[in-house]
């Protein structure tokens, strides 16, 4: 009895400990019709920090910013269950405040923002008012154009939780799927996208395989499965103690004719652990 007591804290303490042991690396992303003008654009993709429900979550997340920092990222996303409670999010919203790119910070909204989850305590709430404290432009089911290169523009689509990104599928959703475009253009990725233009999404929890987004942008980015955040090793690998739903886990995808990007994430969620799935930030150089 004493034996297993001692098995278990051991092991308890490691998956904390891992929780707090991010993967921080630079890589390269070929993107099929990525338009050579904007080839080198580096984009740090962070997620899932779950502000207020474990300081390990912070912990993790000062380390990547340290990282971070010197590399000087282009853009940075934030795919989603970043922020929490007003009160709780104060230290994140400062960590990433430090990041401070050329070309901006966009966020998407996850169920943490709205306060939807399995807890029986859980309480809605709305924290799209605390991004801006970072410097950071949250994209509710909306659009934004960077500015742009030699004829050619990088358009960033954010999904809200909420809606799943439907807004974004809608021609008639105006302005909020809309980004500045000469008064021609309509305001759906779907019918104002103009020559030149080179869509990317950003969207909390991975669409599907046939989600009718994939037929509107070649790249996207994702978070919300924490990688299965609890692996065990098995016979065909290590797999979450935990299935997952959905068609993908974590790494870089085929999705449609393009590409999906999907991060283990920052924190953690229910409990401070992490086995055999470490905490991930990568700063992406698209070519």
């Amino acid at each position: 009895m004493g034996a297993a007591a001692a098995a278990g804290a051991v092991a308890a303490t490691y998956m904390m400990f891992e929780a707090q042991w991010p993967t921080c690396r630079t890589a390269d992303l070929a993107v099929l019709g990525f338009p050579a003008p904007w080839s080198g654009l580096t984009i740090l993709h962070l997620s899932d920090v779950h502000a207020g429900l474990f300081p390990t979550n912070d912990r993790s997340l000062a380390k990547v910013v340290d990282w971070a920092v010197p590399l000087e990222p282009d853009l940075v996303f934030l795919t989603g269950d970043m922020l929490g409670d007003p009160g709780q999010s104060t230290r994140t919203l400062r960590l990433l405040a430090r990041l401070q790119p050329p070309l901006g910070m966009f966020a998407v909204t996850g169920n943490h923002e709205y306060g939807l989850r399995k807890d029986p305590l859980a309480q809605a709430r709305d924290s799209g008012s605390l991004w801006a404290e970072a410097g950071v432009t949250l994209l509710r089911d909306a659009c934004t154009a960077l500015p742009g290169r030699d004829g050619t523009r990088i358009v960033l689509c954010g999904a809200d939780y909420l809606t799943a990104g439907f807004g974004l599928l809608d021609p008639d959703a105006t302005p909020g799927c809309g980004y500045s475009a000469p008064a021609a253009a309509a305001a759906s990725p779907a019918t104002g996208r103009l020559a030149g233009d080179f869509p990317i999404l950003l969207v909390h929890e991975p669409p599907s395989a046939d989600s009718p987004l994939a037929a509107l942008f070649p790249l996207a980015f994702a978070g919300h499965t924490h990688g299965g955040q609890l692996r065990v090793p098995g016979p065909w690998g290590l797999r979450p103690l935990v299935a997952e739903e959905g068609d993908f886990v974590a790494g870089v995808y085929e999705w449609g004719a393009g590409r999906l990007v999907v991060t283990r994430g920052v924190g953690t969620s229910f409990l401070p652990f992490r086995l055999l799935t470490r905490p991930e930030a990568t700063l992406w150089r698209l070519v």
